[in-house]
C-alpha cells in the first residue's frame, strides 16, 4: 500500500526531531515568538505546570 503524504504538521515535527539542532533552536524561538504576538489580551498563556501534565497524560495513553 502507498504510504499517504504527510501533512504540513507532521513535515514540521519530523524538522524540529530530525533537523539540524541549531536550525531548529532558531526557528523554534522565532515561532513561540509570533505565537505570543497572536495570544488574544486578557488571554494568558499555558502554564508550563499545564503542559507537563497534558505531556505526562500523553505519556500514560500509550502517546509516543
Amino acid at each position: 500500500m502507498p504510504r499517504a503524504q504527510d501533512t504540513d504538521e507532521v513535515r514540521i515535527l519530523r524538522y524540529f526531531e530530525e533537523g539540524p539542532l541549531e536550525k531548529a533552536e532558531l526557528l523554534f524561538h522565532i515561532v513561540a515568538e509570533k505565537m505570543r504576538k497572536r495570544i488574544p489580551p486578557g488571554r494568558s498563556s499555558p502554564k508550563k505546570e499545564d503542559v507537563r501534565r497534558n505531556a505526562k497524560e500523553g505519556e500514560a495513553a500509550g502517546a509516543p
